[in-house]
Parts: structure tokens; C-alpha cells; sequence
């Protein structure tokens, strides 16, 4: 019988105001994160029954795959207590009902980058502590290996968890790696890759773009370490910190609150151009300005308004390009190098960041067979309008590398399913797959209790954001 081995979730951005992962206030979008979530509650039941399907009862180990706290969007308290307030549910004082192993995984995303930021100079500072006079100090590291990854602890969400007396004598720790995290199965045929994915959109190596502009002869990066080095402060400063920075941090939140209406955009945008503009005198030279302003804002804050999880369909075509570059490009060369050139043939690639989750078999260049494409989705209400595509799924892993789509919900669609990628289902290859729906009933108790939550609690996100936007014009 198939056993869960792994559980992995993404782009919860605990703490956020449009996160189905934050409580709010009755009646209010103030956010309350003194109490789990309503939908936070039901999911950690739904997982609870699930997990208690396992035949040797072991508990899994979760996988954060990235965007796990929000840190650009909100203070860093309020994404802290939200996470304790998943630590209480998942992990209460006694053990026998705990969900999960004591060891957790983190892989940073672009909004808890910074996780990564301290946990890697925590490393560097251990590292250093350990050395004698005179002895080389290495440099900071900027990423671990897929494989095997060093040990390096978030101590950021440890000491969270070390608030409790029974999980720090226990020894719950959360461990980071970055940017992504393989695992080979004991035949080294198959392969699961895990990353949050990111570096799929453009503007998350905008620094690398940028470089390439002035000086178009440099030799593009092709190792995540390059990728990560030479964008790694872009994506800390911008996607990760400035959103805390004070009265301006407020102001980013409520700009990123407004590029989710593309009429708030135009305004922004003209508005910015113009104010600008303003210091000309020369009308001619003031109208040039403004229009020249107004082309360079719609290429980055416009471009950024316009990102992945604002458009229909799965992916975009930008993202599609995307998504093979850094299959085929970032993440064969690690595998290649890592492995010494022993190329599994069977993989599978799971990753969030773009909060619509999908499976799908996907040929990339360079891999001798398709890959099995897994979205884990995401669990905040970004637009203005019900996007079909968007949702939240768990992705549900057993000891031999299958991995089960738990797709908890779609916006229009609030009632779980089971889905895994094409091949899989078709030719009945998932073990795991055909035990889950065999043990599963979403007709029942805490699946119907979720079904009627989260339908609410989306359509109340929608309702708020509007309000959000409309009462800060």
C-alpha cells in the first residue's frame, strides 16, 4: 500500500489581508491573527483525515514551497502569528496528533525570500564561528544542492516554533533550501524536482536583463547560483522587505493592492508621469517628459500589474518560455552536474508562484522522455474578478516518487478532487493516486465543511479587495 511520504503546499502568504490563510475581523478586512482562519481550521482537518489513512501511520514531511509568510506585503508580526496559529492546529501539545515530522522544509518564494537572506548568513556566521585565527573564511553561500542540500536552518520560523515548550523539547525545527530540492528515488530512474518557481517570470532576474543591456557580450548565466547571485538583493529589496519599510511599506502594499485594476493602473501611471513632469517648465519639454515617463512606467509597473496571476489560462505564453528556460536551461545543468551526467528518465517537476494549479506531461529539450508538470496553486484573492484558473492544491507524495494533486478548490469550483498528470491517470500508473480515491469520500463531513468555507471566505476576499481599493483612492 502506498504510504504519503511528503506533503507539499505553497503561496499560503500567511498574514496577508487577501490570504484565505488570515483571519480577519468580523465584518472587517483587519486582519486577526490571534485565531486561525476559518479555511486555515478546515484544511489542517481535511489533511488530518487523510494522513490518518496512511497504513503504517507515519507522519509525512511538509514541504513549504515558497510564499509560505507574506514579508512584502505586511508586517513581520502579523506573518508570524499566522504561522503559530498553523503550528498550534498541525501540532499540538500532544504528539500522537501531530501531522507532520518534526523536521520541515522550507524553500524560499519571492515574498519570503528573505527567509532565505537570514537563514544563509545565520550559516555564514556559524560557519565563521567555527574557524581558527588566520583560517580562510569561505563566502556566503547563495544556494544549497538539489540533492543532499547542507544543513541550514530557518531560524526564523524555528524560533517560532520554539515558542511552544513541547515543540522546542521535541526538537521541531524548519530547515531551508534554496531554490530548489530534488529527490532521487533508490533506483535513480525517477527524479522529483521541487521549486517555487519564481525564476519562471521575467522580472525576478531583472538584474541579469538589465546587465545583458549593458553589456550585451557577458555570458549569460546558466546555474541557479548565478541566477540567484546576480538577482538575489532585487528580489530581497523589492518582493520581500520594502513592503515593511514603514509609512512606505503601507503605500507598496496599497500600490500593489491597486495594480490588480487595470483602470488604478492607467491612473497610477498618469498621475506619476504627470507629477513628475511637473518641475518642467517648457510646456513642450513638460509633455515630452510625461509621455516618455509614462512609456517607462507601463514597462515595469505596468508589465508587473500585468504578471501571471492577473491573466486567464494556465500560463501565459511569456510564462510558458519562462517555465522551459528554467527546465531546460537552470535545472538540467544542476541535475547533470550534481548527478555526474547519470540523467534520471522518469521526472517530475512541482512548483507554485502563479496561484493556478494544474498537472500536466511536458516536453522539454534535453529530457529524454516527458515531464510530469504539477502547480500547487495559491490561497489568496488577487484579482478583482473570479479567475477560473486560480485556486489552492497539496500535493500528496509517496516513498516511491507519486505524487497526487489534493486540489482543494478553484474560484468558481469550491469542491475537492483528486488529479494527477495525464499519463498517470490514464494508463492507471499512480499507485497513490488509485488508493486516495479509494479512501477518500469528498461527499462527506470535513470535505463538505471545507467546500462551504472556502466558497464564503473567496467571495468575501473579493468583496474587501474592492473595498480596499475604492476607500484609498
Amino acid at each position: 500500500m502506498p504510504e504519503i511520504k511528503y506533503v507539499v503546499v505553497s503561496d499560503l502568504h500567511m498574514g496577508a489581508e487577501n490570504s484565505l490563510m488570515t483571519n480577519l475581523k468580523p465584518g472587517t478586512y483587519v486582519t486577526d491573527n490571534s485565531k486561525a482562519s476559518p479555511v486555515l481550521e478546515k484544511l489542517i482537518t481535511c489533511l488530518r483525515e487523510v494522513i490518518s489513512k496512511n497504513p503504517e501511520r507515519k507522519r509525512p514531511q511538509i514541504i513549504f514551497n515558497g510564499d509560505l509568510i507574506e514579508l512584502a506585503l505586511t508586517t513581520a508580526n502579523e506573518a508570524a502569528m499566522a504561522f503559530q496559529r498553523f503550528l498550534e492546529l498541525a501540532m499540538p501539545e500532544d504528539e500522537s496528533e501531530w501531522l507532520f515530522d518534526r523536521e520541515m522544509i522550507i524553500i524560499p518564494g519571492n515574498h519570503d525570500h528573505n527567509l532565505w537572506e537570514t537563514a544563509r548568513y545565520a550559516h555564514f556566521i556559524d560557519n565563521i564561528q567555527g574557524l581558527k585565527p588566520g583560517e580562510r573564511i569561505d563566502a556566503a553561500v547563495h544556494m544549497t544542492q538539489m540533492f543532499n542540500p547542507a544543513q541550514i536552518e530557518s531560524r526564523y520560523l524555528t524560533s517560532l516554533a520554539h515558542v511552544y515548550p513541547h515543540l522546542k523539547e521535541k526538537g521541531v525545527a524548519v530547515r531551508a533550501i534554496y531554490p530548489a530540492f530534488a529527490l532521487l528515488h533508490h533506483q535513480k530512474e525517477k527524479c522529483l524536482v521541487v521549486s517555487h518557481g519564481h525564476f519562471i517570470e521575467s522580472m525576478y532576474s531583472l538584474m541579469t536583463t538589465v546587465d545583458s543591456l549593458f553589456f550585451p557580450d557577458r555570458i549569460p548565466p546558466a546555474l541557479l547560483n548565478d541566477l540567484e547571485s546576480e538577482n538575489y538583493a532585487w528580489i530581497d529589496f523589492f518582493w520581500s522587505t520594502l513592503g515593511r519599510s514603514g509609512n512606505v511599506g503601507k503605500d507598496v502594499s496599497l500600490l500593489y493592492d491597486k495594480m490588480q485594476d487595470p483602470e488604478q493602473v492607467s491612473r497610477l501611471i498618469d498621475s506619476f508621469a504627470e507629477s513628475i513632469s511637473l518641475s518642467q517648465h517648457n510646456p513642450v519639454k513638460k509633455w515630452i517628459e510625461k509621455e516618455v515617463l509614462e512609456e517607462v512606467l507601463k514597462l515595469t509597473v505596468g508589465k508587473a500589474a500585468a504578471n501571471e496571476r492577473s491573466q486567464d489560462g494556465i500560463l501565459t505564453p511569456e510564462t510558458v518560455l519562462g517555465l522551459h528556460k528554467y527546465i531546460e536551461v537552470f535545472i538540467r545543468n544542476q541535475l547533470e552536474f550534481e548527478l555526474n551526467g547519470n540523467f534520471p528518465t522518469d521526472l517530475t517537476f512541482l512548483f507554485g508562484h502563479t496561484h493556478k494549479p494544474f498537472e500536466q506531461d511536458m516536453n522539454f529539450e534535453g529530457y529524454e522522455s516527458y515531464m510530469k508538470v504539477y502547480n500547487s496553486g495559491g490561497w489568496v484573492v488577487d484579482t478583482l474578478d473570479e479567475m477560473p484558473f486560480h485556486g489552492g492544491s497539496v500535493l500528496l507524495v509517496d516513498e516511491n516518487l507519486n505524487t497526487v494533486s489534493l486540489q482543494m478548490y478553484k474560484e468558481g469550483k469550491y469542491m475537492p478532487t483528486l488529479e494527477v498528470s495525464g499519463h498517470d491517470q490514464h494508463l492507471d500508473k499512480n499507485d497513490l493516486y488509485l488508493w486516495l480515491l479509494m479512501v477518500i469520500n469528498f461527499n462527506e463531513g470535513n470535505w463538505k465543511a471545507f467546500e462551504q468555507t472556502i466558497e464564503t471566505e473567496v467571495k468575501l476576499r473579493y468583496k474587501y479587495l474592492k473595498e480596499i481599493i475604492q476607500s484609498k483612492n
